[in-house]
C-alpha cells in the first residue's frame, strides 16, 4: 500500500514504543535503496538520505509506480522542509532546488512558463479531500448536525481554494468512491444540496445551542492550508462559533488521536487527502468504516456501513460490488461517517536537468530519478 497510512516493518522493540513521544531519530533507520542521515536531521528543516552500497535492485523488469527495479542515481537526496510556498517555488526558478513536491495553484503558471522547469501531474487518480467530523463529542456527534454541514458544503468551493480556476485540475460530485474507477457511483449524490439555508435548518433542528467546534487547521501544506480555510469560512456563514486553531500537519497528525472532549484537549473538524488509490474500494477506505472506536481518528459507527462492507467482501462478482458500492455512498450520505469535498490533481514541479522525478499515488520516491 504505497499511499497513507504506510505499513513499515520495524525491528519489534521500535513499533512497541509510542511514536510520537518516544522514537528518537537514530531509530529510523531507512529501507531497501536509502538509509537516513539521523545525524543531520532538522526537525522541520531538513531530512537528508544516502544510497545504501548493500542495497541490490533486481537486476530486470519495468518500472511501474511503486514496482520494479529501484536503482539510485545520487549518492545523497536532500528534503529541505520550506513552509512559505512562494520561496518554494522561487528556490526552483532559481535552481536552488531542483524538484517541488507539490506545486501550488497560483504558482503553476508561472512556473508552466519557465523554460528550465516541466509541471506534471504524475497521478491519474488524484487526490481525495475530505473533511473528517469527530464523532465522540458533541455537537459533531450529532447525526443531523453532519447532514447540515454536508447540506452546506459546495465542493467546487473546496477545489478552486486548492487546485485553483482551471477545472482539469479537480473534479467535484464526488463520493465515496474515486471517480472514473469501476465503483464510483451517483448513487445519493443530491445530498450535496448546497443549500445554506436547509443546512442551518439541519443544524437547528440537531440542537445546536451555540457550543465552541474545534477545527484542526493544517498550515504547512497548502492543500490542507486551503481545505482548512474553506472550511473555517463556511462553518462561520453557518453561524457557528468556530475554534479555529492552526498548527502544522505534524500537530494535527497528534491532536486528532486525542479522543478527549474539547475542554481537554479534543477537536470536532480537520480536513485532510487521501490520495485517490485509498478509495477506489471498501477493502482499505478508512473513512468509510463503521468500526467506531477501533477504526480511523473521529471514530465513527455504522453497524449497516460494515454490513455492506463484509457484504462487499464476500461478492463473488463484480456487478454485485458495484451494486453493493451504491448501497454504501447511499448509506454514508445516512450516516456522514465524513463529507467529501472532491478531487484534485497534484501537480509536480522539477528542473529540466532531472529525469525521473516520480510521486506514485503522491508519494515522492527517489529511486531511478536522474541527473540528465
Amino acid at each position: 500500500k504505497p499511499p497513507s497510512n504506510v505499513l513499515f516493518i520495524m525491528p519489534e522493540r521500535v513499533a512497541a514504543t509510542d511514536p510520537y513521544t518516544q522514537i528518537r531519530p537514530e531509530q529510523l533507520i531507512g529501507s531497501g535503496p536509502f538509509t537516513f542521515r539521523h545525524d543531520e536531521y532538522i526537525s522541520g528543516s531538513k531530512v537528508v538520505f544516502q544510497r545504501f552500497a548493500g542495497y541490490r535492485p533486481r537486476p530486470t523488469g519495468e518500472v511501474s509506480g511503486t514496482a520494479g527495479p529501484k536503482v539510485v542515481h545520487f549518492d545523497r537526496v536532500e528534503w529541505h522542509i520550506i513552509p512559505d510556498f512562494a520561496t518554494a517555488g522561487a528556490a526552483l526558478q532559481s535552481g536552488e532546488i531542483d524538484w517541488w513536491e507539490n506545486v501550488t495553484a497560483d504558482l503553476r503558471p508561472v512556473l508552466e512558463r519557465h523554460r528550465e522547469i516541466v509541471v506534471s501531474v504524475p497521478d491519474p487518480l488524484g487526490l481525495i479531500s475530505i473533511l473528517r467530523p469527530n464523532h465522540l463529542h458533541p455537537p459533531t456527534s450529532n447525526v443531523k448536525f453532519r447532514k447540515g454541514l454536508l447540506a452546506a458544503v459546495k465542493q467546487a468551493d473546496y477545489m478552486i481554494a486548492v487546485a485553483g480556476t482551471d477545472p482539469k485540475y479537480w473534479r467535484t460530485r464526488v463520493g465515496a468512491f474515486t471517480p472514473g474507477t469501476p465503483l464510483a457511483t451517483e448513487a445519493g449524490l443530491d445530498a450535496f444540496a448546497e443549500d445554506m439555508e436547509l443546512a442551518k435548518r439541519l443544524i437547528a433542528e440537531s440542537g445546536y445551542g451555540g457550543e465552541r467546534i474545534v477545527l484542526l487547521a493544517t498550515t504547512d501544506i497548502a492543500s490542507l492550508q486551503a481545505l482548512s480555510q474553506v472550511t473555517g469560512d463556511l462553518l462561520r456563514r453557518l453561524g457557528l462559533n468556530v475554534d479555529y486553531q492552526a498548527m502544522d500537519w505534524g500537530s494535527v497528525v497528534q491532536r486528532r488521536a486525542s479522543r478527549e472532549p474539547l475542554d481537554k484537549g479534543g477537536w470536532s473538524i480537520f480536513c485532510t487527502n487521501w490520495a485517490g488509490l485509498d478509495h477506489i474500494n471498501p477493502a482499505g477506505h478508512h473513512a468509510l468504516r463503521g468500526n467506531g472506536k477501533e477504526g480511523w481518528f473521529g471514530w465513527a459507527e455504522s453497524a449497516r456501513l460494515e454490513e455492506l462492507r463484509q457484504a462487499w467482501l464476500d461478492a463473488p462478482d463484480l456487478e454485485t460490488q458495484q451494486r453493493i458500492s451504491g448501497a454504501m455512498q447511499q448509506q454514508m450520505f445516512e450516516d456522514v461517517p465524513y463529507i467529501p469535498l472532491g478531487q484534485f490533481f497534484q501537480p509536480l514541479g522539477h528542473r529540466r536537468s532531472i529525469a525521473g522525478a516520480m510521486q506514485p499515488f503522491g508519494i515522492p520516491v527517489f529511486w531511478n530519478v536522474r541527473r540528465v
